[in-house]
This record gives structure tokens, C-alpha cells and sequence, in this order.
């Protein structure tokens, strides 16, 4: 998981946006606010002018992407769901906000649902509401499950990826993310919950993360060994362009921070080094 880079919407659509969130924000209490987002959100394509407005979040959510077009949590399947990275039926006041929103896949959204949690002290309180609940808003805290529109989630997460310690030692790779150790307790507390509500150590996606782990290994070697033979630099910036718009690129940004337990990775990219600093993640343009 990476950060994701922020693309605007035309003043159009935010003004579409901004009108159906007022809508909801002017009901009385809690409550009708909460059936009135479902009802917004259920119809939020029903006339011309929001199906455009829409059509337009989708396209700008695509363009934001890492790599190509895949979920901003997992990087594997296809995004085609638009995730509320606050629970819609928790926040009613963010169902139509713009910064709300990301591109995710469904084995991923369904679990997320709406599981939500804060996190004090090292410690995740999740907020359950079963159906014959009072209708409350959840508390007030930081949110445990890492927004990648608002933060970089390598300075919560890192990937086990393997490698020779210091005094020699090989470590096998398990390709699981882990709280980064090195992290404030509260960021690891969060770390462990967005692992968990995700499933990102699901086996499917480990196994995933280990091939690409190979896969980006022999793209960099071919791209190190091409351009010891003086190609073109035309032909270098296609071999990068395949780098970049391969799936799990989190994979990638873990092999460059990680190279010094690497040697054979560090390697490539001391003969590259341009490779370090690669756009992972498309720039606003």
C-alpha cells in the first residue's frame, strides 16, 4: 500500500458533490442524517448531472491509481469499487467528500464494510453496530485503519521481504506485512488493524507479493544489463514504464528501502540509481 497522489475534480463535479452532502447535512439529527446518506448514495446516479459527476470521480479514482489500475490496498485485482475510507454509515458527513474516497477491489471493500475503530494508547476500540442498535455516532479519536489518501502507509507498514543481517545470517522472506517495528506503538496498533480488517496476509496475496518480488528482481536486472550495452534511452524509459506499471509496486518500494539487507538487489540498483527515485505513483499532471 502506498500513498496515494491527489488529482483534482472540475469545479462541476465537487459542486455536485457539495450539493448532495448538504442535503444529508441538513437533516435534524444523527439518525435521519445516517438513512439519508444511504438514500443519496443509493441514487447517486439517478439523474444526468450526477452520473456525469460520478463518471468523473471513477476516471479520476482510475488516474490515481498505483500501477495499473489495481486496489489502492491490496495492489492485485482490478479497482472498480469506489471505497469510503470512513465507513459511509458511521460518517454521514463525509459520503459525498471528495478526500472520502478511493479506488478499491471488492475482495477487499466487502470485508472492510464497515468495521471501524479508534486507537489511544496503543489500543484499538472498534465500533460495532449491529442492526437492532441505537443509531450513535461512533466516538471521537484517530481512526486505526490507515487512510492512504492522507498518509503514507510505509511509515506504518513494511513488507518481509528477507535478507543477510549484518553479521551474516540469511533470512527467509515470508512476504507478509508487518507494523514496522521502528514506529510510534499507536502506528503499529493501526498497522496491525488495517492488516487484519484488509486481510492483506491473505495466502493469495503473499504468494502474489513473492512473485512480483522475482518479477521486479529480473525486470531491474534487464533494464541494468540493456543499459550496460549503451540502448537507446528511448528503450530504457519502456523498460522502466514496465517496472512502474506492474502490479504490486509496494513490493518495489520495499526492495529499494530494504537493499542494504539485499546485496544482490542493492547491487542493481547501484548500477542504476535512477531506479531509486522512479515515480511509484502517478503525479498530478
Amino acid at each position: 500500500m502506498l500513498k496515494i497522489i491527489e488529482r483534482p475534480l472540475a469545479a462541476s463535479t465537487r459542486t455536485t458533490l457539495q450539493s448532495l452532502q448538504e442535503l444529508i447535512d441538513a437533516e435534524l439529527n444523527y439518525a435521519l442524517k445516517v438513512k439519508a446518506a444511504k438514500r443519496a448514495w443509493d441514487t447517486k446516479t439517478s439523474t444526468k448531472i450526477k452520473a456525469e459527476a460520478f463518471q468523473e470521480v471513477r476516471q479520476t479514482l482510475a488516474l490515481m491509481c498505483v500501477g495499473p489500475i489495481r486496489c489502492a490496498y491490496c495492489e492485485d485485482s482490478l479497482a472498480d469499487e469506489i471505497e469510503h475510507i470512513q465507513p459511509k454509515s458511521f460518517f454521514p458527513e463525509h459520503v459525498f467528500a471528495w478526500e472520502n474516497y478511493l479506488f478499491a477491489c471488492g475482495p477487499c471493500n466487502a470485508p472492510k464494510g464497515s468495521r471501524y475503530g479508534i486507537v489511544a494508547d496503543g489500543k484499538i476500540t472498534e465500533f460495532v453496530r449491529a442492526r437492532k442498535d441505537p443509531v450513535i455516532p461512533p466516538p471521537n479519536g484517530i481512526s486505526a485503519l490507515i487512510d492512504p489518501r492522507a498518509e503514507d502507509p510505509l511509515e506504518f507498514l513494511e513488507l518481509d521481504i528477507g535478507g543477510i543481517t549484518p553479521d551474516g545470517s540469511e533470512v527467509p522472506a515470508t512476504f507478509d506485512f508487518l507494523p514496522k517495528d521502528t514506529a510510534p506503538v499507536d502506528a503499529q496498533a493501526r498497522a496491525a488493524f488495517t492488516i487484519d480488517v484488509l486481510g492483506l496476509n491473505r495466502e493469495v496475496m503473499r504468494v502474489a507479493r513473492e512473485n512480483a518480488f522475482g518479477g521486479f528482481r529480473a525486470r531491474l536486472y534487464e533494464y541494468v544489463t540493456e543499459k550496460g550495452t549503451g540502448t537507446s534511452a528511448e528503450r530504457l524509459n519502456e523498460l522502466r514504464d514496465d517496472i512502474l506499471s506492474t502490479p504490486h509496486l509496494t513490493v518495489f518500494a520495499e526492495m529499494r528501502r530494504q537493499q542494504a539487507y539485499l546485496p544482490d538487489v542493492k547491487a542493481l540498483f547501484a548500477s542504476a540509481p535512477e531506479a531509486e527515485t522512479w515515480p511509484l505513483v502517478p503525479p498530478d499532471t
